[in-house]
């Protein structure tokens, strides 16, 4: 832009041309727009990723208190009941990653567009 349009978009000028006032505003109302609509994306991803982990830690907060009470009492690491709670503590875990892939794929994919 030259400095007269400059001028005109700024409305410092007394030959302010309307339209490039009101392409410029539409254009400063379109950015605004999408950056709101990008920040509610980010909030309501937060939320979700929060909620998913606060899900995550119930399931597993109850097998953690059972692993650490049968340690403190004297089993051993390679126990069964220990052992099926490591591996409930892994397929938690790989459920959660599933889960977490399957969420970003979906999520970049309504990002651009497709579906």
């Amino acid at each position: 832009m030259n400095a007269r349009e400059m001028r005109a978009a700024a409305g410092a000028g007394t030959h302010a041309k309307p339209d490039v006032l009101l392409r410029t505003r539409r254009s400063v109302m379109e950015a605004a727009h999408e950056m709101r609509a990008q920040r509610d994306r980010q909030r309501q991803q937060m939320g979700i990723a929060l909620l998913v982990l606060g899900g995550l830690v119930l399931l597993i907060t109850p097998a953690l208190w059972g692993a650490v009470s049968d340690l403190t009492a004297g089993e051993h690491f390679f126990d069964m009941p220990m052992m099926l709670i490591v591996l409930s503590f892994v397929l938690l875990s790989a459920i959660f990653a599933v889960l977490l892939v399957n969420w970003r794929s979906r999520s970049k994919g309504m990002h651009d567009g497709q579906r």
